[in-house]
């Protein structure tokens, strides 16, 4: 009976070591080469970013450099126009000049002609006259000096204004030459500024490109993280539970081993006491104990986030309001015109800036004291500079397409006290 009990004992541990899944570790090593390919792929996805954050910062620094020659070529059409207007202004003189010259031309030849006339129809008589009528042989030669000095007057003022006509027509075919030229440069710098133009709003969608690409490669790096993350936790847990399958096994066995000790210590007790007993048969009186085997040894193992005037005379349509555009809040109101046009200053006021902002553009702002700025954005060109005094409708800048703008506008925007209040309370 007592051998069956021991028996049934050291069953019984050992189906419990055996119930211990023995593929463990080999989980673990599963979920570690799982967490392995999402950190791959999360370095992939972080060379990929860099990748593409080069190519927008090359798209930028192109932007800014087509800005740049879009800001040249707009002063520079600027000035070809103020010259353009000098030239027909000077054309418009020198005809009224010609006409001038044309009509005295044909006053004195009028004129002459009428002396001409008259001392041929009146050639004797006139000169009978000039000796009945001189006092004296001089005063005769004199007269007759007179006359033909009176006719050489007369071509000599008509030759003079004759030069003089050639001269000022001289004059006008010399500016209309310029005029056809500037003319020429204009047209050149137009052509120009289109191709610049198009050139930046292609780098602007391109640029646009990267930055989408690059916001769905961040979702995703954030998606590989939470992924990891969690695998991280799975990694954790599967190496807990192999630890506690690892120690649940080296319990059992000691549990084994020691049931086996016991059950072996029963079976020399066993042995012992009916050797005792046939001992006591065959010797009376004598009784001896045995207990040099009588204890138990094992192990355990334990698991441990107004009064401004208009920016833009004769534009006044607004292609996009101040306030909410969806998810982005508008700081100011944009007036659409075509490129070249003038913006004027909305009030008097010193200029605080006048430079370029990569995403401004060309941009200015006016402090009109008691901390009111007022802000124009996306210029072709910079009138004014920093420091300069400036009065309201004085001319400040030309509208562009500059820094991150779709399209040629003028972002006009206030400031008070440094922050972007809505321009309409400030307006006429």
């Amino acid at each position: 009976m007592r051998k069956s009990k021991v028996l049934s004992f050291v069953l019984v541990a050992a189906l419990a070591v055996t119930a211990i899944p023995i593929n463990a570790f080999g989980t673990v090593n599963d979920e570690k080469n799982k967490l392995s390919d999402l950190q791959n792929q999360k370095q992939q996805a972080q060379d990929e970013n860099n990748k593409l954050q080069k190519s927008k910062s090359d798209a930028q620094e192109y932007i800014q450099s087509v800005d740049k020659k879009l800001t040249n070529l707009a002063t520079e059409m600027y000035k070809t126009n103020q010259k353009l207007s000098k030239t027909e202004d000077k054309i418009s003189k020198t005809q009224k000049e010609l006409n001038n010259a044309q009509v005295s031309i044909n006053e004195q030849y009028e004129d002459m002609k009428l002396r001409i006339k008259y001392m041929y129809e009146n050639g004797d008589t006139q000169m009978i006259d000039l000796i009945f009528n001189s006092k004296s042989i001089t005063d005769f030669l004199n007269k007759a000096e007179y006359i033909t000095e009176l006719s050489q007057y007369d071509r000599d003022m008509l030759n003079k204004m004759k030069k003089t006509k050639e001269k000022i027509a001289s004059a006008k075919s010399t500016l209309v030459t310029e005029k056809k030229n500037l003319q020429t440069i204009q047209a050149q710098q137009k052509s120009d500024q289109t191709k610049l133009t198009n050139l930046s709003e292609s780098k602007q969608q391109e640029l646009k490109n990267y930055e989408d690409l690059i916001a769905h490669n961040e979702a995703t790096s954030d998606e590989l993280e939470a992924e990891i993350s969690a695998q991280e936790k799975r990694v954790a847990s599967v190496e807990e539970q192999s630890k506690n399958q690892a120690a649940a096994e080296q319990a059992n066995k000691a549990a084994a081993e020691k049931a086996r000790r016991e059950a072996a210590a029963k079976k020399q007790q066993a042995a012992s006491s009916n050797s005792s007993t046939s001992n006591t048969s065959s010797n009376t009186g004598s009784n001896t104990t045995d207990t040099s085997n009588s204890g138990n040894s094992g192990s355990s193992g334990t698991v441990s986030g107004g009064g401004f005037t208009w920016p833009l005379p004769g534009h006044t349509t607004i292609s996009s309001g101040y306030g909410y555009r969806g998810s982005e809040f508008h700081k100011g109101i944009d007036i659409p015109a075509s490129a070249g046009t003038t913006i004027v200053a909305a009030g008097s006021g010193t200029v605080e800036w006048a430079n370029y902002s990569t995403t401004a553009g060309n941009w200015i702002g006016i402090n009109h004291g008691n901390g009111v700025y007022s802000v124009y954005m996306h210029m072709s060109a910079l009138l004014v500079s920093a420091g300069t005094k400036v009065s309201a409708g004085q001319s400040i800048g030309l509208v562009g397409n500059t820094g991150a703008s779709q399209g040629n506008h003028l972002h006009f925007a206030v400031r008070k006290n440094g922050a972007y209040v809505n321009p309409w309370d400030y307006l006429k």
